[in-house]
């Protein structure tokens, strides 16, 4: 069973979330505004994959994290939204996450699914895992070794 079927984790139908506060496009005029912004954002937009696709080519200095959606979606739906991520480029503005506190397990399990992506090199899982926050964060490269 994925977690998202438990019905713990189902959202509450009376929160105050709305979807359409989602949308990766509504950080636009923001970036536009201030050039200089470093900005990441979170569960890459899932699950507007074009807006957010649109959104990074747009600005160069945009970076997302697949934090959330590498343990809560199915597989198959997980790969599908990450790969066109990658496809489209992106691969070394993609930070790993989990954005885990209640379910010590999901940690394991997104890293398992970022380290068995078939459609990532070496590089890019190197990158995503560790590096690219490097760079985002302006860290040490010791970092990540």
């Amino acid at each position: 069973m994925n977690l998202c079927e438990k019905q713990e984790f189902a959202p509450n139908r009376q929160s105050k979330y709305r979807m359409r506060l989602s949308n990766a496009l509504l950080l636009e005029e923001v970036l536009i505004k201030h050039p200089d912004l470093r900005l990441y954002v979170m569960h890459a937009g899932w699950p507007l994959l074009d807006n957010m696709v649109g959104l990074m080519y747009a600005f160069p200095q945009v970076y997302l994290d697949i934090a959330v959606i590498n343990w809560y979606l199915p597989k198959k739906e997980f790969y599908f939204y990450f790969q066109r991520l990658v496809d489209a480029g992106f691969s070394k503005r993609i930070m790993f996450g989990s954005d885990q506190m209640v379910w010590p397990d999901a940690i394991g399990r997104a890293i398992e699914t970022v380290e068995s992506a078939p459609f990532l090199s070496d590089e890019q899982r190197r990158d995503i895992m560790c590096r690219n926050a490097m760079t985002f964060l302006r860290l040490d490269e010791k970092v990540c070794q």
